[in-house]
């Protein structure tokens, strides 16, 4: 017959090796959850990432394009390398500015042929063709860009005396032409190397450590490829990723061993742990839809906020303005005092737009000099023009720029209103971006509405 004693001591040990099993059990639930939790923050940390990635080449490839529509839409451009080419004249406005102040490494002039007339390489002038510098893709974009829209330009990757590279091709017309001789325009080719220093720059920028080019995407742990217009995998961008799941995992698994710590330690840390990459989640989406120099909105981010504002009129809220405002005289100050200088200027301009419209209202960075508003819940023509009158006031008071002393701007103003002039994003931006241009060409510094093909009633 059994003793207590023994009795006792069954039931001790039942009871320990029960709890012991429970407690094992939840242990090793908890570090599967570990390591569920770990790989899932690295997996959404390497994603924003290498949105990142991808939107960093996009927005270079704006810049690219933007200039070399900005240098081709110019009347001295025509006289000077279309009338009658003036190779010291490119040289001087041309080929050395976007080398020297925008770091740009090549620029082009290209004949209705599809003949370079003019080169500049590295801020030294070239007499080589352009294919034998440029791969096959530069020349995609140039039958692109002559099928397309006259006014646009193309850009896209190409391959450059051996590197990836940035290529835009915009036609070289004076600012208010009108004219259809778009297969017989020259060409301006603008091209910016993806070399060590910028792709390094734009890993500082974008905080992707250690960002480099490899020659394909099997290369690296973590990259995305890069393509050209045509589809074509010229290579891929691959950097050091960060990955707060590893740091979860080196501080959750000591602890989980040191049982004297206790489940609920090791429970709070894992809240911790979520909560800080939580943080870091929020903080790659900002980057990702903001643009880095002035925090603003960027052009994906606008898009997805006007998308809102049209869904949100079609199911039957307010009216809205979408304005399109672009500096006036801004690449010129750019260039007589340096690419520092001008960055400072979109930031005072950003927060100068930002101080003159209401809270509820939105301001994005687009690219390049280029902003654009939703006026929430603004359907009055009056309104808009006194805001609009208002933000070409303020951008027009001198800028104090450090050493540069006062550095001064203007802007022109497009508009367009919802859902008098449409309730399609796409078709609201268009309009604004089409009243812009009617009112660069009658005179700048001045808020423009778009007029549709019926003329708006005022109400």
């Amino acid at each position: 017959m059994e003793t207590s004693q023994g009795i006792y001591r069954t039931f001790m040990l039942r009871i320990t090796l029960a709890a012991a099993s429970l407690v094992a059990l939840l242990l090793v639930a908890l570090l599967v959850m570990v390591f569920l939790v770990a790989n899932y923050q690295t997996d959404v940390a390497i994603e924003g990432q290498a949105r990142l990635a991808e939107g960093a080449i996009a927005i270079r490839g704006q810049h690219v394009e933007k200039t070399a529509l900005d240098y081709g839409a110019w009347d001295d451009a025509v006289d000077h390398l279309v009338v009658a080419l003036d190779a010291q004249w490119a040289d001087e406005n041309i080929g050395r500015p976007t080398f020297q102040n925008l770091g740009f490494d090549m620029a082009f002039v290209i004949a209705p042929d599809d003949r370079a007339v003019y080169g500049m390489v590295d801020g030294n002038r070239t007499n080589r063709p352009f294919e034998q510098i440029l791969d096959g893709a530069f020349a995609d974009l140039l039958v692109r860009q002559r099928r397309g829209d006259r006014h646009d330009p193309e850009s896209g990757l190409v391959v450059a005396a051996g590197q990836l590279a940035i290529a835009a091709v915009a036609p070289i017309r004076k600012l208010d032409s009108l004219g259809n001789e778009h297969h017989s325009q020259h060409l301006l080719a603008v091209v910016d190397v993806l070399d060590e220093e910028l792709v390094a720059e734009i890993g500082r920028n974008y905080l992707l450590p250690e960002l480099e080019i490899v020659a394909s995407k099997q290369e690296a742990d973590v990259s995305v490829p890069l393509r050209t217009r045509q589809g074509a995998v010229v290579g891929a961008l691959a950097w050091r990723p960060d990955r707060p799941g590893d740091a979860l995992l080196r501080a959750a698994i000591p602890m989980w061993c040191v049982l004297t710590l206790g489940f609920g330690l090791l429970t709070a840390l894992i809240v911790r742990q979520a909560r800080g990459a939580a943080r870091m989640i929020a903080d790659s989406e900002k980057r990702a839809t903001h643009d880095v120099l002035t925090g603003l909105p960027n052009r994906l981010h606008f898009f997805e906020l006007l998308d809102a504002a049209s869904r949100e009129l079609v199911e039957g809220g307010s009216g809205f303005a979408v304005l399109y405002l672009d500096l006036d005289g801004f690449k010129a100050a750019n260039d007589r005092h340096g690419h520092d200088a001008g960055d400072e200027v979109l930031r005072q301009v950003a927060e100068r737009i930002k101080r003159a419209i209401d809270p509820q209202d939105v301001v994005a960075r687009l690219g390049g000099d280029e902003f654009a508003l939703i006026l929430h819940a603004r359907s009055r023509l009056a309104d808009i023009q006194s805001i609009g009158n208002t933000l070409i006031r303020k951008i027009s008071v001198p800028f104090q720029i450090g050493p540069h002393g006062a550095v001064s701007v203007g802007a022109t103003v497009g508009a367009t209103l919802a859902p008098v002039d449409g309730t399609d994003s796409l078709t609201l931006l268009r309009n604004a971006d089409e009243a812009l241009f009617l009112g660069k060409r009658s005179g700048k510094g001045q808020l423009r509405f778009f007029e549709a093909p019926i003329t708006r009633m005022a109400g």
